[in-house]
């Protein structure tokens, strides 16, 4: 149905105040991005304000589109497409501060890394890693199964779930095993949130590969996620839960192999029937 003059004015009416907000955070983050430059000790600080306020920015260009749906009965995909621009800063930011690399060699290491924002507590990191997951399902679900976006939110899913394991200590986690310990269940949480967060992006990579690409390198990421979760289990003592993931990975690792034999067995009969 075609969209009249009246309804788009009537939107464009609507939506000014969202501009005007998101316009004026916008602002805010650059100014905050200025600042950080002449302060690099505490860089990492200035990182999380700025993801707070990108994060806010997406909510407002997701009511504007959210807003169009309503009014004019489709997407706003450019306002959708500058959430998504602003998702991925925000996934930048937060690899300068925690880093993204799914395969750390030891989860000692996010230590290294908090200790540059150790004036937040388990709560408040728990808040973060909320409010990320939070941002990204909420962006995921505007854009749609039909996006042309679909298969990006794979990679987004895997970058979110490694932060959200690589914002735990996991030396205070095993440190403070004590229910009566301050911040123990904020810390148990956030250890659930990293586990769900990373076998839904492995499935995600897995869905993607069967569904889609066909392509080795995501079976591969998949496998690797899988391992990542895996080594958290090892860490915190859940041998049963280590042993059946060990299960699943071998699993996935046949396929593999099985996939890259097929791959080089056509190769070779393509080469036998090119010279006949």
């Amino acid at each position: 149905m075609a969209i009249s003059k009246a309804q788009k004015a009537a939107y464009n009416d609507d939506i000014k105040l969202l501009q005007s907000d998101s316009n004026e955070l916008e602002k805010k983050i650059r100014e905050l991005v200025s600042k950080k430059k002449s302060k690099p000790n505490i860089e990492p600080y200035y990182n999380l304000e700025i993801v707070t306020y990108l994060a806010k920015t997406i909510d407002l260009y997701i009511q504007m589109s959210d807003l169009s749906v309503t009014m004019l009965g489709i997407k706003n995909s450019k306002s959708l497409d500058a959430a998504k621009s602003n998702f991925s800063k925000i996934l930048q930011y937060m690899k300068e501060t925690v880093g993204d690399e799914v395969d750390r060699e030891s989860l000692k290491d996010n230590e290294d890394y908090l200790a540059r924002v150790n004036r937040l507590n388990p709560r408040n990191i728990l808040d973060l890693a909320y409010s990320l997951n939070d941002t990204f399902n909420k962006l995921r679900d505007r854009m749609g199964e039909d996006s042309k976006w679909k298969w990006l939110f794979v990679e987004f899913q895997s970058k979110i779930a490694t932060i959200i394991r690589n914002l735990i200590n996991f030396s205070d986690l095993l440190k403070y095993r004590d229910p009566r310990e301050e911040f123990f269940r904020d810390r148990r949480e956030h250890l659930g949130l990293a586990k769900e967060s990373l076998d839904e992006a492995a499935k995600q990579y897995r869905t993607k590969y069967e569904l889609s690409s066909k392509s080795r390198e995501d079976l591969k990421k998949s496998i690797e996620i899988l391992e990542a979760l895996r080594k958290v289990h090892i860490i915190m003592g859940e041998s049963g839960d280590a042993d059946k993931l060990r299960t699943t990975i071998d699993a996935a690792r046949q396929t593999l192999e099985a996939s890259d034999k097929k791959k080089e067995s056509d190769e070779i009969s393509k080469k036998k029937a090119g010279v006949k």
